[in-house]
C-alpha cells in the first residue's frame, strides 16, 4: 500500500477549506475536548486549539512515526467511554475493509459525547450554481449546495489498483443510501451530511450523539 506524503503538495486550496468545514462542524457545541483521528500532517490541532483555547486536542493514528498523542486502531480505541465532546475522523474510514465500518463508527460513538465529523471519498457525479447576488442561494438552496447524480454505470472498487481506499460511495456495492443505513442503525440522535462545494470528492457527515454515563440511564 503507497503511504501518503503529508508535504506542501498534500496541503492544497480544497484540503484548508477542508479543515475549515471541519472546525466550523463543532463551533455550535463550544468543545472543550476534540479527539482527532488520523493525524495527517499535524496541523488540525493549532487550529483547534487556536479556536476553542479552553479545548484539549489528543491526537490517535495507527502510524506512530506521524508523533500521535496515541497510537491505536479506531476500531478498538484503549479510550474511556464518552471521553471526548467532540472527534473528526476525515478520510480515514475508506482504508478500511468495509466490513469493519460499522466497528469503527461504534467506537467514535461510544468515546465521544457530543459530535463526530466524518468525511469520506465520494465519487457520483456532481453539479452545483454560484450565482451574484448571494441573495440568490433563497431561491435555489439545492442548486446552491449541490446536488449528487445517480451513477448511471458504478465502477468496480479495487483495493489493489487504487492502493489505499477499499471502497468509496458510488461505486458498485457502495452507494449513498447503504452507507448512510448503516450510519442510522448505530442511533446517532441527529445525521446531516454534504459535500463539499471546494471539493467534491469529500462527503461530510455530522452525527449528534448525547452520550448519558450509564449509571445515570433509567
Amino acid at each position: 500500500m503507497s503511504e501518503p506524503d503529508y508535504g506542501p503538495g498534500y496541503l492544497s486550496h480544497e484540503r484548508w477549506i477542508s479543515f475549515v468545514h471541519q472546525i466550523t462542524a463543532i463551533a455550535d457545541i463550544s468543545p472543550r475536548s476534540v479527539l482527532e483521528i488520523g493525524v495527517g500532517p499535524g496541523v488540525k490541532a493549532s487550529m483547534v486549539t487556536a479556536t476553542f483555547p479552553d479545548c484539549t486536542y489528543f491526537g490517535v493514528d495507527i502510524d506512530n512515526e506521524l508523533s500521535p498523542d496515541l497510537c491505536a486502531d479506531v476500531r478498538n480505541l484503549p479510550l474511556e467511554d464518552g471521553q471526548f465532546d467532540a472527534a473528526f475522523c476525515c478520510q480515514v474510514l475508506e482504508h478500511l475493509p468495509y466490513e469493519d465500518f460499522p466497528t469503527a463508527l461504534r467506537e467514535l460513538k461510544r468515546v465521544t459525547r457530543k459530535r463526530v465529523v466524518i468525511s469520506l471519498p465520494d465519487v457520483r457525479p456532481f453539479i452545483y450554481l454560484r450565482a451574484r447576488p448571494p441573495a440568490s442561494r433563497r431561491f435555489l438552496p439545492w442548486l446552491w449546495n449541490g446536488i449528487s447524480l445517480p451513477s448511471m454505470f458504478p465502477k468496480t472498487h479495487s483495493f489493489e489498483d487504487h492502493g489505499q481506499h477499499y471502497w468509496e460511495i458510488g461505486k458498485k456495492n457502495y452507494p449513498l443510501r447503504r452507507i448512510l443505513d448503516d450510519v442510522r442503525a448505530l442511533g446517532w440522535r441527529n445525521i446531516r451530511h454534504f459535500r463539499l462545494i471546494e471539493r467534491n470528492y469529500w462527503h461530510f457527515i455530522v452525527l449528534d450523539n448525547f452520550f448519558v454515563p450509564e449509571a445515570d440511564q433509567s
